[in-house]
């Protein structure tokens, strides 16, 4: 069997609609599709984004917009799957957790754990945060007794739930960190997790008796499946009855860091306890702010990718945004960098450099080539760098070895001046250009997937070179 990827965003409660932080996940994502694709095609490759909608933070938002759940729903999934649409998501599956296809599937699920005994009915007495849509400990409140992500007190909820055992699974679990280290990354976030397992694991609700909206307990309707537990499934019931199945052995789920114990802890075990494989790696990004700040809509910095996308294009809006800080660690966005690095990186350099090449090669040889081998590299190994910083999900790593390349193209130029040289060794310097030119468009058939066609063009045929095109619009 050949080689195969499946990697999955997590999928999004629809209460509102997407901000950059959403983006800057779903785009790392894509990215990290599309070098796969490249790599070992696009029938090997399965991409799956969706909407997260059986939850309280649903009827909350339906009832404040006025419209019943259902119009609110589609409405919103929508939203959702237009703003990707637009800002050049290649996903191949967009599930939503109120689809047929998925009940059925979280159904089957907790048949197999009811069926091995790891389901029993109690009373919970504890806090829960609707804004985490999680129960939390008192341990992981903040010093006012907040929820540290949402800055406001829990409610205290006394109700009959039933549990998942997840302590039976403590064992096991560190167990299998222990064999797959390369399982979560990064290295911090396993440090995080194994922390979390070793200090001991309770049983977790996984049913809501109050809820007033989501999948019925297929052994008591009158609870609602717990949101997390049906929403975690749908990794894997997106792939069910399809030609897909296979591919979850193969599964990489993309996340952020604050979800990461649903993840790495509960989900794991729930698949355990079903008897069906765990995901191959799950890397957790981290959380950035805008000019130092938090996101937030009441400080009014919460930023629209369709508004950045419709003022400096797709291509900016990716690289720019994934370019400022290393993908899983945290980091800050500024806008005023943005802008900087549009102007410096892209219309001042890689749009620059394709635009003075072809211009070049028109001026001295009227747009013909000189030989060029066809596997002829750049010979400073940034196709090497390139690829292993996208296979350990290195993704601004990658983003600097093709800046980089760009700035080293645009010095031997400037140093060079080959308009100034003799024909020979003109015809040296511009073939070594056009040899790099080759190497930066197929990097960025994975990095400027909408760019990549204007560069093509430029690069001609075998022959000549195309027409100088601008790549990207001065601002």
């Amino acid at each position: 069997m050949s080689q195969e990827v499946y990697l999955t965003t997590p999928i999004y409660y629809v209460n509102d609609v997407p901000h950059i932080g959403h983006a800057y996940c779903t785009l790392a994502t894509d990215t990290l599709v599309r070098y796969w694709r490249k790599k070992i095609g696009k029938e090997n490759v399965f991409f799956l984004t969706g909407t997260d909608e059986n939850s309280q933070k649903t009827v909350d938002a339906a009832k404040a917009s006025g419209k019943d759940i259902p119009e609110y729903l589609d409405e919103m999934a929508g939203i959702w799957k237009s703003t990707w649409d637009q800002i050049g998501v290649s996903y191949d599956d967009f599930i939503r957790t109120t689809e047929k296809r998925h009940w059925g599937v979280v159904n089957e699920v907790f048949k197999k754990i009811h069926g091995k005994g790891d389901i029993y009915k109690d009373t919970y007495v504890g806090k829960y945060c609707t804004g985490c849509e999680a129960f939390i400990k008192d341990s992981e409140l903040d010093e006012h007794g907040y929820c540290p992500h949402h800055k406001r007190p829990p409610q205290l909820l006394e109700e009959e739930n039933y549990f998942f055992r997840l302590s039976k699974y403590q064992d096991e679990l560190i167990k299998w960190y222990k064999n797959q280290p390369e399982q979560l990354m990064p290295d911090s976030r396993r440090n995080e997790v194994m922390s979390f397992i070793k200090s001991g694991l309770e049983d977790v609700s996984i049913s809501r008796e109050t809820a007033e909206f989501g999948i019925p307990l297929p052994i008591d309707p009158k609870h609602k499946v717990y949101v997390w537990f049906d929403a975690l499934i749908n990794y894997y019931s997106a792939l069910q009855g399809t030609k897909y199945e296979h591919f979850w052995e193969s599964a990489q789920h993309i996340i952020g860091k604050d979800i990461i114990r649903f993840h790495c802890v509960i989900w794991p075990a729930m698949l355990m306890s079903a008897g069906i494989e765990l995901p191959k790696n799950v890397f957790a990004h981290g959380f950035f702010t805008i000019d130092g700040v938090k996101m937030s809509k009441s400080l009014g910095n919460v930023i629209s990718p369709l508004e950045l996308s419709e003022k400096y294009g797709n291509d900016a809006l990716r690289v720019g945004l994934l370019s400022s800080f290393e993908f899983g660690n945290d980091g800050d966005f500024s806008l005023a960098h943005f802008d900087d690095f549009y102007r410096t990186k892209l219309s001042g350099g890689v749009g620059n450099l394709f635009n003075r090449v072809i211009t070049l090669f028109h001026k001295l040889w009227d747009g013909k080539k000189p030989y060029i081998e066809k596997s002829q590299k750049s010979g400073e190994g940034w196709e090497e760098r390139f690829s292993q910083a996208l296979e350990k999900k290195r993704v601004k790593e990658a983003l600097d070895v093709f800046f980089e390349m760009v700035d080293a193209c645009n010095r031997h130029i400037n140093d060079v001046q080959p308009w100034k040289l003799d024909p020979p060794d003109a015809r040296a310097s511009m073939n070594k250009l056009l040899t790099m030119l080759v190497t930066l468009t197929d990097m960025a058939e994975v990095i400027l997937p909408e760019s990549v066609v204007k560069m093509r063009k430029m690069l001609g045929d075998d022959e000549k070179v195309g027409d100088a095109e601008i790549l990207f619009e001065r601002k």
